[in-house]
């Protein structure tokens, strides 16, 4: 349920994290280290549905999921860098019962999910999950 990340690794990530304010920095430490290579931004890649531009590239290779996320809102790209961290390298199965719900919530990051971002991202999930 989430990804190749442990309940444990969520814990302690989220005693790590602490207060609202150094989860949002987290976010955004996780949108500055995003590595994403030219031609990301392809009109194949984009998924809509969130209120700012995001783009998913996913790859199957040697059984696992290679995946490359991007967004022009820098905390949305920090949200799609935790779903990266939980299904980066995660086989079929990993990503069939991947929940964002119980992923974010875990970390205590459901605040920073507006409606619209959680549509968008929510779209991003059912992307990965049907291939």
């Amino acid at each position: 349920m989430y990804g190749i990340l442990s309940e444990s690794d969520l814990l302690a990530l989220r005693e790590q994290l602490g207060s609202r304010e150094n989860r949002m920095r987290y976010l955004v430490q996780l949108a500055k280290q995003a590595e994403i290579p030219d031609g990301s931004r392809a009109d194949a890649n984009e998924v809509f549905g969130c209120e700012a531009r995001v783009w998913v590239k996913a790859d199957w290779l040697q059984g696992r999921l290679a995946l490359t996320v991007d967004s022009e809102s820098r905390t949305v790209l920090g949200l799609l860098m935790v779903i990266r961290k939980a299904l980066h390298g995660a086989n079929a199965e990993q990503v069939s019962t991947y929940s964002l719900d119980e992923h974010f919530d875990a970390l205590g990051l459901a605040d920073f999910v507006t409606s619209s971002r959680g549509n968008g991202l929510r779209k991003v999930i059912a992307k990965l999950k049907s291939r």
